[in-house]
């Protein structure tokens, strides 16, 4: 596994153990070559310190549409295994 591959490993396991609910927060813009991108952040508390993380950034496919933007973040939910970890 290489350097890349075990931090991400280790990142995804830091947020399915953690024990409380997840806040996140998404940014979706256009390149300058009008490719549609989402970064989605993660946010929750940690002995007593806010902690921001960003989970990833992906291109959407062709436009921002609610569904776009809903699946990329369904996706990467789904592929760090915390879906069920979204504060409502």
């Amino acid at each position: 596994m290489s350097g890349n591959q075990n931090l991400l490993t280790k990142k995804k396991r830091c947020h399915q153990d953690y024990e409380g609910k997840l806040s996140f927060a998404t940014d979706a813009w256009t390149s300058p070559n009008n490719k549609a991108y989402v970064a989605v952040t993660v946010h929750f508390e940690q002995w007593g310190k806010p902690i921001c993380l960003l989970l990833d950034i992906v291109e959407v496919a062709k436009l921002h549409s609610g569904i776009n933007l809903a699946r990329a973040f369904a996706d990467i939910l789904e592929d760090y295994g915390i879906s069920h970890k979204v504060s409502t």
